[in-house]
């Protein structure tokens, strides 16, 4: 494990706090300070816990929950980046799997941070003018080091847990850690995360928009259950992990809900308002112009890069809106009219050839503005990204944000944990149906078996939550990759008679061939430049297995 020097205390960076218009997360770092200051004044103490916010997901973080996640997985593919070219490939390896590989190194970094902070922790005065504050300051730290370990934990399964600062000065040898079972490291998880949760407030008011609360605990708890009943931890089967799951994500949802935290209305406004209803914790990411969310994934001919586009398989994922796959011969799905009549989601997640976009109808003719002219998939993201912005001027954007956690996500967590403790009951329908009733979709068929449900909800997890870095994470989890990710992915083309401009041929092209290990590729292997500094001190700290 990488051995971090203690003298980082004297090179703390401040992040101010911002008002609800602008994260605080976003801010820019001040100067630097002493030990002796930042511990003894509690806004200089904020100062430092907020800049261990600073490696949590975005849309750009370079692991994760990013775009990047989704080029290596059945939702995209990466037109220009090493890492996702490598990784589809099969050609990634301890020493090169970037940007994966910062997960650990920026987890580890911040959960050391974490650390710093609770055993100063009672170094730091009271706020006379505002009570409580030193308290909620305490339950930010512990929900923190509980999220970094979750991060660390759907990656790499087996961790190393880190509950206090280590130095080789003056900790020794107990600097060398082992990797710790899964059921003890979900347990610290949840340890920590209960006791955050006595510390935090419900909600926070809008200019703490971004802090920890106590419903953010609830929903890490939620997801993290989830995975730890999922196949990939728990291989046996083992039901009290379900029933665990199911609890805690109802706990999750129906606190979610109570702070208000309901469906937007409109799909789309999950993902262009910035302070939209269901969001439960996420990140300012602006208008998206100025190498932003837009800039990197919008068409040629309209000054984006087409950096990250979907991949035909993704494409063909979504139903018509009668509720019925397009590969159903009474769905009505028209080879020469693909996109007609489709999940209204998606139209608000892709961006399709002949598909109306600022005043004019994107173009894939070979040469012509919107055609990359190298290996892209010829979509385009929908989702994040604001029609009205001008790239070329940068102007007529709005703020939007990036949900960590929305209340979406909560809803399927609990409908995918209930279908495996009772089957398809009455909970589960009315879990999912109101995503289905709120994207303009027909409710799920009555009298599904548990397995046709458990097909249902891996469906709509995949299209409600497409591009939010979760897909990555639940192919593992159910260990479906060795198939889903182990295959061709393929892009589109369409000719136009000369004679009938109605009559429209579209072909398919393989656009990449990917392999997945199932040996090996469901868990990450620890970055080689982390073992290289053990230079073999520690032999109870053992490299992923099959790496």
């Amino acid at each position: 494990m990488k051995k971090y020097n203690y003298a980082l205390l004297v090179v703390l960076f401040l992040l101010g706090i911002s008002s609800c218009k602008k994260s605080f997360l976003d801010r820019v770092p001040s100067d630097y300070i002493n030990e002796a200051e930042v511990f003894g004044d509690i806004n200089n103490a904020e100062g430092f816990l907020n800049n261990i916010y600073t490696a949590i997901p975005s849309w750009n973080y370079g692991a994760g929950n990013s775009y990047v996640t989704a080029a290596m997985t059945d939702e995209a593919k990466q037109r220009w980046a090493n890492g996702a070219i490598l990784f589809n490939t099969g050609a990634w390896n301890p020493s090169n799997f970037s940007p994966l590989g910062d997960d650990w190194t920026n987890a580890y970094a911040k959960v050391r941070a974490c650390n710093i902070f609770l055993t100063n922790f009672d170094q730091i005065p009271e706020d006379p003018n505002v009570p409580g504050r030193k308290t909620r300051l305490k339950g930010e730290a512990l929900m923190l080091r509980a999220f970094y370990h979750f991060v660390l934990f759907r990656g790499w399964g087996k961790i190393p847990i880190m509950n206090k600062p280590l130095s080789p000065a003056t900790d020794g040898d107990a600097v060398f850690l082992k990797r710790s079972e899964y059921a003890e490291v979900v347990g610290f998880i949840e340890s920590d995360l209960n006791a955050a949760m006595q510390n935090l407030p419900a909600k926070q008011d809008a200019g703490l928009w971004g802090r920890a609360t106590k419903t953010i605990c609830q929903a890490i708890k939620s997801r993290l259950f989830l995975y730890y009943a999922s196949t990939l931890f728990n291989p046996a089967n083992d039901a009290a992990r379900w029933q665990k799951a199911a609890a805690l994500s109802k706990e999750a949802m129906d606190a979610a809900l109570a702070q208000g935290y309901t469906l937007e209305p409109k799909f789309v406004d999950a993902f262009l308002k910035y302070a939209n209803t269901e969001c439960i914790w996420g990140r300012n990411i602006g208008t998206g112009g100025g190498s932003g969310i837009d800039q990197v994934m919008q068409p040629l001919g309209y000054s984006g890069w087409t950096n990250c586009g979907p991949i035909q398989d993704f494409v063909d994922a979504f139903e018509m809106k009668n509720g019925l796959p397009i590969q159903d011969a009474a769905s009505g799905w028209d080879p020469k009219h693909p996109y007609k009549d489709r999940d209204p989601r998606f139209y608000a997640t892709v961006l399709y050839p002949g598909a109306k976009w600022k005043n004019r109808t994107i173009n894939i003719y070979t040469n012509d503005k919107d055609n990359a002219n190298e290996p892209g998939t010829n979509y385009w993201w929908r989702k994040y990204i604001t029609e009205s912005l001008n790239l070329a001027n940068n102007s007529g954007g709005v703020n939007k944000s990036f949900s960590i956690f929305r209340t979406a996500e909560l809803m399927l967590n609990y409908a995918e944990a209930q279908n495996e403790v009772a089957g398809a009951d009455v909970n589960v329908y009315n879990a999912i149906n109101p995503i289905r009733k709120r994207a303009g979709m027909p409710d799920i068929p009555a009298g599904l078996t548990k397995e046709q449900m458990r097909e249902v909800i891996r469906h709509e997890r995949r299209v409600e939550l497409a591009f939010e870095g979760l897909r990555f994470w639940d192919v593992r989890r159910w260990k479906i990759a060795e198939v889903v990710d182990n295959k061709p992915v393929f892009g589109v083309n369409y000719t136009i008679s000369s004679s009938n401009a109605t009559d429209t041929t579209f072909t398919y092209f393989e656009a990449q061939k990917r392999v997945f290990d199932k040996t090996k590729h469901y868990f990450l292997p620890i970055p080689q430049s982390e073992i290289d500094k053990l230079n073999g001190k520690n032999p109870d700290f053992k490299q992923t297995e099959g790496w």
